[in-house]
């Protein structure tokens, strides 16, 4: 077990990562983090970056390109747990990615939820079962708590990434990663519980490395943690997260979380299922 110099995290030689990255599965790690929330380091102070910075920045643009490469997810099967501290339950999951397809496939009781990345629209869709249709989440229940947890519908869709005003504020820095910071606002047909995301995207992997959800006072309510990653595959060696940490944070106080749901991946193996 040792310290990873890049990111903080444990890092040993079976670790919970995403399944990620072909041939450099730690930049698949970032991804997978990126679909859920983040690739989350030690929380920070709610402070900005120098706006001197900001022309060192590049376009918005490229770097929503970069970033939804880095989403082209491996053929993979993680099952785990999602635990609540609402209800003191826990839910049996498993994972499926492939390409720009996630599918959360919560087993008692049974709900599907799948999330397509496609460039510039992602959507979730959800079903009780294998054999359902698909029907979209409706803009309605976008916010809505998942099963009495704290993982809402937006929080797995991630579309803050697309939406039209989305400003630059600098660059900062996060445990020793250079990171390019934006702050994206909810249109009128967004539909979004934030008055604004606050994002930090890695210079180096092209990766979220935080992301708050933001109230209309700039404070933050809404913030995703991965605090453990593992190594699966047996060909071809993947990096998952093992466990992650969403939490709805007290706005009036800082970097306090009211409550927390902790998503525990177990196991994972090649092979999804998935046919995109």
């Amino acid at each position: 077990m040792r310290n990873d110099s890049l990111t903080g995290f444990r890092v040993s030689s079976s670790l919970l990562s995403a399944p990620f990255m072909k041939s450099r599965p730690f930049l698949r790690l970032l991804g997978l983090c990126t679909t859920l929330g983040l690739l989350s380091l030690p929380a920070l102070a709610d402070t900005l970056p120098d706006p001197a910075t900001k022309n060192d920045v590049p376009p918005i643009s490229l770097v929503q390109a970069n970033l939804w490469k880095r989403l082209d997810l491996a053929d993979f099967t993680l099952t785990g747990v999602v635990k609540s501290n609402n209800n003191k339950k826990q839910y049996p999951i498993k994972l499926l990615t492939k390409g720009h397809e996630l599918v959360y496939e919560f087993q008692k009781p049974p709900l599907q939820i799948r999330v397509q990345l496609d460039p510039g629209v992602f959507s979730v869709q959800k079903r009780s079962s294998s054999s359902a249709p698909w029907a979209d989440v409706s803009s309605a229940e976008m916010s809505k708590s998942i099963l009495d947890t704290d993982i809402t519908y937006e929080d797995l869709g991630i579309d803050f990434v697309n939406w039209d005003d989305i400003q630059v504020l600098g660059t900062d820095n996060i445990k020793t990663l250079d990171a390019y910071v934006f702050e994206a606002k909810p249109g009128p047909k967004d539909h979004s519980r934030f008055a604004a995301v606050r994002f930090w995207v890695s210079k180096q992997y092209w990766a979220f490395l935080r992301i708050d959800g933001l109230n209309a006072k700039e404070q933050t309510i809404k913030r995703v943690e991965v605090q453990d990653v593992m190594e699966v595959g047996n060909v071809h060696k993947y990096y998952v997260f093992k466990v992650m940490k969403v939490a709805n944070m007290e706005p009036d106080k800082d970097d306090i979380a009211k409550s927390t749901t902790l998503i525990q991946i177990d196991d994972g193996k090649e092979g999804s299922g998935l046919t995109q």
